[in-house]
């Protein structure tokens, strides 16, 4: 484990490990799974060492969970599913919900918090990109085409379950994409 990278020696140190063999977990900003990448090489990691000494990468946000108590069923704006990318006929049969707000979750709607993932595995293809330093929107658009779901699709699934609201999943996600 290594806590966080925030610096090139630390990220050197997490980097030779992967590398050696060792699985490592860690943290470091970046707006995103694929500018994860950009964001070691920007930490003086060598392009093709950031590349094959990543197997896995997450980015994850927190979103606030709707109230279990006071939940109800209710049917989002369309300029609000229309700013997360899709028509409200794209919905036939979600479950969107919202809390009333109860004595349980202190009126808010919410009670705790569940996260939405952006989860990029990285190939052979991925690990060319990252080696050539390629820009953070070429390797996104690589991991999309192979399937990685956003944080906002992640977002708009849980809401469509009625774990969160799309005003959530919109406040958390509005500048990421």
């Amino acid at each position: 484990m290594v806590g966080e990278i925030r610096d090139s020696a630390t990220a050197d140190i997490a980097v030779r490990a992967a590398m050696t063999g060792h699985m490592v977990f860690t943290t470091i900003h970046a707006n995103d799974a694929p500018s994860t990448a950009v964001r070691l090489v920007s930490l003086n990691v060598e392009p093709f060492q950031a590349a094959s000494s990543m197997t896995l990468v997450a980015a994850q946000r927190l979103v606030r969970r709707v109230c279990p108590v006071c939940a109800e069923p209710y049917e989002p704006p369309a300029e609000k599913l229309l700013a997360l990318g899709r028509r409200p006929e794209d919905f036939a049969g979600a479950r969107f919900q919202r809390g009333k707000g109860c004595g349980e979750c202190k009126h808010r709607g919410y009670r705790g918090r569940t996260a939405i993932l952006e989860l990029m595995r990285m190939d052979r293809e991925l690990r060319e990109l990252v080696a050539q330093k390629a820009p953070a929107d070429e390797i996104r658009a690589l991991a999309l085409a192979q399937g990685m779901q956003t944080l906002k699709q992640s977002g708009l699934a849980k809401a469509m379950r009625g774990e969160t609201t799309v005003d959530e999943v919109l406040r958390v996600c509005l500048s990421e994409e």
